[in-house]
């Protein structure tokens, strides 16, 4: 008779249970994703990912700047950290005259170039191609004229610790 009265109890309670842990299950607001997640985290400087990559190397990029330029002689100073000597600058030239900008390297006085952007015309440079071991790190300013009229660009540039990045 004991017997019984245990039945009873325990089949009502997983009948309950049943119908709590099934609408649990199915309506669920966090389920199981199909995505893989990797724990990234970044310092100032570096990204790191926890874990061993066997030959896998994580690249590093600083913006520069990123400047609409106007006026007759405008003037953009940007700096190069050591080991990001990779660089590239984009210039987008809405002026009706041709576009001229020269990069000098402040701390030595060197000029590194003289570049031409026409009318309307979009250039993108990469310092790989003139430095292929990369720019000195230091202070840089690069110098806009546009033939004695107003200067209308847009400029913004890059820097990389491995040439692949830009």
């Amino acid at each position: 008779m004991k017997k019984k009265h245990f039945i009873v109890p325990a089949l009502a309670l997983g009948i309950i249970g049943g119908f709590i842990a099934v609408p649990n299950a199915i309506f669920a607001d966090s389920g199981v994703t199909d995505s893989a997640s990797t724990l990234t985290y970044a310092t100032k400087n570096e990204v790191k990912t926890p874990g061993n990559h066997d030959g896998v190397s994580l690249f590093r990029t600083k913006d520069l700047f990123n400047v609409n330029l106007d006026g007759k002689s405008p003037l953009t100073e940007f700096s190069i950290t050591p080991g990001y000597g990779h660089v590239k600058i984009r210039v987008e030239n809405n002026s009706k005259t041709t576009l001229t900008l020269t990069l000098k390297h402040v701390d030595s006085g060197k000029d590194y170039f003289t570049k031409y952007v026409g009318a309307g015309d979009t250039i993108n440079w990469y310092s790989m191609d003139s430095f292929s071991g990369g720019m000195r790190s230091g202070n840089y300013e690069i110098q806009w004229r546009a033939g004695g009229a107003y200067v209308d660009a847009s400029a913004r540039a890059i820097s990389a610790t491995n040439p692949d990045e830009l």
